[in-house]
């Protein structure tokens, strides 16, 4: 800043000269372009003054094939200009197959607190995003794709489907690194990013400082059963801390146990809202409820749902909430979307190259089939229970093939030079950086079962299993609406992940983790309004039974949309029995509109709920329809407590509402 002399002026002169310097400092537009190390970047991102640039990369490395692609990240400058950068944060997002940058919002809002001395790097992978993302139409259209939707998209690809491994990409990271002259740097990943970041480690150690793991699997080991199993413990540990489920008294796998066998039997096919609201035709059967337990893990929509959806059908033959739960988990396996934000090439691509397969990608593919059978028979044989309480045809058969089994046997045989199945070299050593790896508690996507493996990997890793937590722990509803602070509403693990990087590897105060609430379940789903436990009267209450029944049937109305704000991935949605919702941004959160919700088919709901993510509060100013009935209800909790209470106001039929009820 440049210095002036201001002795002999007034103070108030001086302190107003300061303040209009320092505000024009501020306000001062970004510039057009800035250089770091050797590469021009250009302005591209108001929000967040960010910086788009682009390295050239060969396709192939050996030199064997020719060919490039296109590096693409964002950069965004420490906010601090009057002192130098103390280090670059690069988050990298998972999959594989989406895009780093399309999930900016999440990445730097999380690490905005450190941005005052840190700059923040997204860089996507080749195939993703800004940097060449492999595009097969008939594959990444399809919503249920098959067979032959990949062996379309392996035409298109050849042999060079072969260099889109998590080894080329994090060459490509350190070479835009190396361009940037960064590092080393804290390096944050999730969910495939950490088996990407595993092998950005062993490749390039001399470039990390720290490293985040958050939902880690392990590029080492045989770890991808323990998912299921892992289902059945989170399925009891979300029944027993939420009070109405903890109150029905038994084991909620035991209910689950008599659901799988009962649909065995007799499969429930039904039309079912989808996780944007469209109409899903969907079968409940045993390969549906394999799906969901798959799924689960994603949001904590599923834990607080399945329980009370089993037993609506179990006991009352209502089919639409189980259905509904099949519905989201097969659109969150779909695709269909523009491979610029996903490309299910590239996952594909990762998948059959590294993940292993039952069968020889060097055979002839008339012989892959034939191996293909016999691993699964070897299989059934030798591991039958590992996925118990499913069968491994229910993994097989599932609904939108969750397990991936078949997709690689048309994929082209590798090339020379790279061995299948093989992420890192055997014998491959990890490097003695600060390691933090994180596992949600709840999580059937990578267990905790696998972060565990993934920290036994380095020497110098520190596990945390987050309680009551579901897949990607730190980052805010897993970046796809992000709260204004970007990270978990619970406003815990976030600050861990800050001071461990600011710190260079020093765990912190975790004692926030013992005050994260539990999902509050559903008490039981009502196809009729009247079948609902009635809210507790409060002084000043002036309605009966019927009205208190009325609001505590609209508060689960409410609670079911909030529900759906980490299900849906377009910022609409359906009610359970009819009606829409919409999402938008607020100051401090999210609101939602809600436009004759119902979910009891006799009860309407309308009107907007506002959700405070900073401090939890949720209000909902609604208005209510029913036969012979009406009203207009504010309803209140704070989302961030414990068995949090719902406050109930206004008036039905003309008279005063005051009830409160357990919060949804």
């Amino acid at each position: 800043m440049a210095r002036f002399p201001v002795a002999g002026l007034p103070a108030f002169v001086i302190t107003f000269l300061l303040a209009a310097l320092a505000q024009a400092s501020i306000a001062r537009a970004a510039p057009a372009a800035i250089t770091v190390g050797s590469v021009k970047l250009h302005h591209c991102i108001g929000e967040y003054d960010g910086y788009c640039g682009s390295i050239t990369q060969p396709l192939d490395r050996s030199g064997g094939t020719p060919g490039t692609v296109t590096v693409g990240f964002e950069y965004y400058p420490h906010t601090n200009t009057y002192g130098p950068s103390e280090g670059v944060i690069i988050a990298q997002e998972g999959g594989p197959g989406y895009s780093t940058t399309g999930s900016r919002d999440g990445y730097v809002r999380l690490f905005t607190p450190l941005r005052d001395r840190r700059d923040i790097l997204l860089i996507d992978k080749r195939g993703t995003g800004r940097s060449s993302p492999i595009d097969c139409p008939p594959l990444q259209k399809a919503y249920d794709p098959d067979l032959k939707d990949v062996a379309l998209c392996a035409a298109q690809l050849g042999g060079n489907a072969w260099f889109y491994r998590s080894a080329d990409a994090a060459d490509d990271v350190a070479a835009v690194l190396r361009a940037l002259k960064s590092g080393p740097v804290d390096y944050y990943g999730d969910s495939y990013a950490t088996w990407f970041g595993e092998v950005f480690a062993v490749r390039h150690p001399e470039l990390l400082r720290t490293m985040v793991l958050d939902s880690a699997y392990p590029v080492i080991g045989d770890n991808f059963y323990s998912e299921i199993d892992h289902g059945q413990l989170a399925m009891n540990i979300a029944c027993w801390r939420s009070m109405p489920c903890r109150v029905l008294g038994g084991s909620a796998t035991d209910r689950f146990a008599a659901l799988l066998e009962s649909l065995r039997h007799r499969p429930v096919t039904g039309v079912a809202p989808g996780e944007n609201g469209e109409p899903r035709h969907v079968t409940a059967d045993a390969a549906g409820l394999f799906l969901i337990i798959a799924n689960a893990g994603n949001a904590p929509t599923a834990w607080r749902d399945l329980d009370a959806a089993g037993r609506a059908w179990m006991d009352k033959r209502d089919n639409l909430p189980l259905l509904r739960l099949i519905a989201e988990a097969r659109d969150s396996y779909s695709g269909g979307g523009g491979a610029s934000e996903f490309s299910v090439g590239l996952a594909d691509a990762v998948q059959c190259a590294e993940y292993g397969t039952g069968f020889s990608l060097y055979a002839p593919r008339t012989k892959r089939r034939l191996q293909y059978q016999a691993s699964l028979d070897r299989l059934r044989q030798n591991r039958p229970d590992v996925y118990a309480p499913f069968t491994i045809n229910d993994a097989v058969f599932s609904q939108m093939n969750a397990e991936d089994y078949n997709t690689c046997l048309p994929w082209p045989a590798p090339v020379e030079g790279i061995v299948p199945g093989e992420a890192v070299p055997r014998g491959s050593v990890f490097p003695a950086v600060p390691v933090l790896v994180l596992s949600g508690e709840l999580d059937t996507v990578t267990s905790p079962h696998e972060g565990r493996a993934t920290a036994a990997l380095f020497p110098r890793a520190t596990f945390i299993e987050t309680p009551n937590l579901v897949h990607e722990s730190a980052i805010g509803d897993a970046g796809v609406f992000v709260p204004p602070n970007g990270q978990d509403l619970s406003q815990c693990v976030g600050p861990i992940v800050r001071d461990f990087v600011r710190s260079g590897g020093t765990l912190g105060d975790t004692s926030c983790l013992a005050a994260i609430r539990p999902i509050r379940t559903v008490p039981a789903f009502a196809v009729h309004y009247a079948d609902v436990a009635p809210a507790s009267a409060a002084p000043g209450n002036q309605v009966g039974k019927a009205g208190l029944v009325l609001a505590s049937a609209a508060t689960e109305t409410v609670g079911d949309v909030v529900a759906r704000y980490y299900v849906t991935t377009a910022g609409h949605g359906a009610g359970l029995r009819g009606g829409t919702f919409s999402l938008a941004t607020i100051a401090n959160g999210y609101a939602l509109t809600m436009k004759n919700c119902a979910w009891a088919e006799d009860l309407t709901v309308s009107g907007r709920i506002a959700w405070h993510q900073i401090s939890g509060q949720v209000e909902a100013q609604v208005t209510i329809e029913a036969a012979l009935h009406r009203g207009t209800i504010t309803i209140m909790w704070n989302d961030q407590q414990t068995e949090a209470l719902a406050q109930l106001s206004g008036t039905i039929d003309g008279a005063r509402l005051a009830a409160t009820r357990l919060a949804p």
